[in-house]
């Protein structure tokens, strides 16, 4: 395949619409007016915003899942014994 036939092959693949599923969320208006602040101070629509925000959280989350599965469960203190005699008693 020529160089020209796969850039025009990946450009109809970019083309396609990126977002496969909606998310609908509910915001009270004050939360609502600073995110779109916030997204036009950045030159973003709120929806851009949002999933940014959203990829970077999951990310975050895969990223800390894998390191969580790579360490080893922190070991445990070995357990006190209760102790018989009142602390008077042992002297």
């Amino acid at each position: 395949m020529s160089v020209l036939s796969r850039l025009e092959k990946r450009l109809r693949e970019r083309a396609r619409p990126r977002l496969e599923e909606r998310l609908t969320i509910r915001l009270d208006p004050a939360t609502h007016g600073a995110l779109e602040e916030l997204a036009q101070e950045h030159g973003m629509t709120l929806s851009e915003l949002a999933r940014e925000v959203l990829t970077m959280l999951a990310e975050e989350y895969r990223s800390r899942g894998a390191k969580e599965k790579l360490q080893e469960p922190p070991k445990e203190p070995p357990k006190k014994r209760p102790s018989l005699f009142s602390g008077s008693a042992r002297e």
